[in-house]
């Protein structure tokens, strides 16, 4: 797509069409992305049962690292590049998927071993017992070693759409979750069922999971970076472009931090979740099932938030292209279809989720494996789901600001609801009313949050108004 026509199209186009283009794609490719660990505890939770879950809620901090550095660099850099196209300023453009590229590798090359040597005692730190550590330390082993390729197919998916390519993004996706669902079985179970006959597996367990998501993502990550190799990328990728550009660095890191922060805190939390359960259950058995519950309310939820991140990354562009533009009349109808579009389906698939909590538990493992589980996970998620309602609207309020590069408000508002709101009522409530404060801990930090949201929403409204009301009408 030239330069010309993304002016025409992001600065000029009707914006529910556009919005529709750019976030359907980008929701089914969050979608997908969500199937990577939807599937891979499907598996196991059938294959090995609770202790499977468990082991796999362990891993869930880690990943959720690797994901946090993933949306430092890639959110910081498709931002920074929307709004340097909006600003005609396409070189700019080329050292900012460059220098994403080069803080990839460098991660992944001294950060990572570090942490998969270290793996085990990380782990026993963050809540694990001597049954469910060893599995999960080989998965986030084979995980760390693999990462280049998560962050080459999934850090560079956001600079695809900035590219204007949202199919591609899309495609990346779908490429890479294809493989994974189609391989995972082969990896996991010692015996695969097809239609008329069962063949053969590796029989690996979770290790075959982790094994079968890296296959993945090295298949996909080759169909991402071809693309900005290609003469016909808006933004081409050339090797004298891979190096750190310090006047850029900064402002890039800064546009990524909130989301980066809110990945870094969620591991804590999730860390968190582990350690108090561990510590407050009465014996180990329940504190495995508490920790099993948590990672399928945890998986849910993210499946839920998918597609609301997914309406995110595609007003991304749109706004910030039209902040870069100071067109800011187009700039509110984004963010007020988003709001509308993403509030409403949290709204409607949380109550959902509520009515078909049981069945949802059972999708995780067999009865006959995980009696204690289903008999008291539902009604885990029923509380943890209780104030989610209207959760969307201020994830899209944050994910606005961080669009239009104020890093710092949404920054705050990540902090405000996980740090400053969650965390504090994960260690007061238990010592209240025990075990169920520790569930009770989110409802409640979700209802203050969505308050915060509305009055940083207010004011922007505002000071939007202010602006559109000193636009010089196009001719």
């Amino acid at each position: 797509m030239s330069g010309t026509r993304i002016i025409k199209e992001l600065g000029r186009y009707p914006i529910a069409p556009l919005l529709l283009k750019y976030s359907l794609p980008s929701i089914a490719g969050m979608l997908v992305a969500a199937l990577y660990n939807v599937v891979d505890r499907l598996y196991v939770g059938r294959c090995v049962g609770p202790e499977g879950l468990a082991s796999f809620a362990l891993t869930f901090p880690a990943m959720m690292i690797t994901i946090a550095f993933g949306t430092l660099i890639g959110h910081g850099t498709s931002t920074r590049i929307s709004i340097a196209m909006g600003q005609g300023k396409r070189k700019v453009a080329q050292c900012y998927l460059g220098q994403a590229i080069c803080l990839f590798l460098i991660l992944s090359f001294t950060f990572y071993p570090l942490c998969a040597f270290f793996a085990e005692p990380i782990l026993l730190l963050s809540g694990g017992t001597p049954a469910t550590v060893p599995p999960a330390a080989h998965y986030l082993q084979i995980i760390f070693f693999g990462v280049i390729f998560q962050y080459l197919s999934h850090g560079l998916n956001n600079t695809l759409r900035a590219d204007g390519y949202p199919k591609k993004a899309l495609i990346s996706m779908l490429l890479g979750a294809i493989i994974n669902i189609v391989a995972d079985p082969f990896f996991i179970f010692e015996e695969v069922p097809l239609v008329f006959f069962t063949v053969p597996g590796l029989g690996m367990g979770i290790v075959g999971a982790a094994v079968a998501t890296v296959l993945s993502q090295v298949i996909a990550s080759i169909w991402v970076v071809s693309h900005f190799l290609r003469k016909e990328a808006t933004i081409p990728l050339k090797l004298g472009y891979i190096r750190l550009y310090p006047p850029l660095l900064w402002g890039m890191l800064f546009l990524g931090l909130p989301p980066f922060v809110l990945n870094l805190v969620g591991s804590l939390v999730n860390t968190l979740y582990n350690v108090l359960f561990h510590y407050y259950a009465p014996t180990e058995t329940i504190a495995e099932r508490e920790i099993a519950s948590i990672g399928i309310v945890m998986t849910v939820q993210m499946l839920l938030c998918m597609p609301v991140l997914g309406i995110a990354q595609g007003m991304q562009p749109l706004l910030g292209f039209n902040i870069g533009a100071k067109n800011y009349s187009r700039v509110r109808k984004t963010f007020k279809l988003a709001a509308w579009w993403g509030g409403g389906w949290i709204f409607l698939t949380s109550l959902a989720t509520i009515f078909f909590r049981v069945p949802i538990f059972k999708l995780f493992c067999r009865e006959e494996m995980a009696t204690e589980l289903l008999l008291h996970g539902p009604h885990r998620l029923l509380i943890f789901f209780s104030g989610f309602q209207f959760v969307g609207y201020a994830i899209l309020v944050g994910q606005y600001f961080q669009a239009i590069g104020r890093g710092n408000i949404s920054l705050t508002m990540s902090l405000s609801r996980q740090c400053f709101l969650l965390v504090p009522l994960m260690f007061i409530l238990p010592r209240v009313i025990g075990n169920a404060g520790i569930w009770w801990a989110a409802p409640i930090s979700d209802i203050l949050s969505i308050l915060i949201a509305v009055g940083f929403h207010f004011i922007e409204h505002r000071r939007l108004n202010r602006l559109i009301a000193s636009e010089v009408p196009s001719l």
